[in-house]
């Protein structure tokens, strides 16, 4: 079972479970999940936002870490990113995979492919791993590519 904490956008907070919702006997089949967005949406980098989207990325996978060890169950980003391209985009990925990395935790992209999908803020645009044309998005692919352990 995944399960995440409730979503408040930008503000970082102890999840508050106690004990996985499936109950103690069962915790070897949870996962600890959440999204990551935060000031790396902002638009136009500049140099102080920059570095205050790698520190929200840090303290959010700080807690989240704290709150899977606690329950003693693996965590996983199952939501982030979510950016258009450039170099914003490329520093959003980098931002949340390295932080990732540092605590060993999974993730997962937000999204493959732009299917009208109405949850999202792109508009018209793409999310996506392509242009609206088809062409590969090749510098979101590379700093979405990363060496992985396949098996432990």
């Amino acid at each position: 079972m995944f399960f995440e904490p409730a979503q408040i956008p930008d503000i970082i907070f102890a999840s508050g479970f106690t004990e996985v919702p499936g109950g103690s006997n069962f915790t070897h089949l949870h996962l600890f999940n959440d999204h990551s967005y935060g000031p790396c949406a902002l638009g136009n980098f500049t140099e102080t936002v920059n570095p205050l989207c790698k520190e929200y990325h840090k303290l959010k996978l700080d807690q989240r870490d704290l709150d899977a060890q606690k329950l003693q169950i693996p965590l996983m980003i199952t939501e982030f990113g979510a950016c258009m391209g450039g170099e914003t985009c490329i520093t959003e990925i980098n931002s949340l995979a390295d932080a990732c990395d540092d605590k060993l935790a999974g993730w997962a992209y937000w999204q493959f492919k732009k299917l009208g999908d109405l949850t999202t803020t792109a508009g018209t645009g793409s999310e996506g791993f392509y242009d609206d044309d088809g062409t590969l998005q090749e510098d979101k692919m590379k700093a979405l590519t990363r060496t992985y352990l396949q098996v432990t």
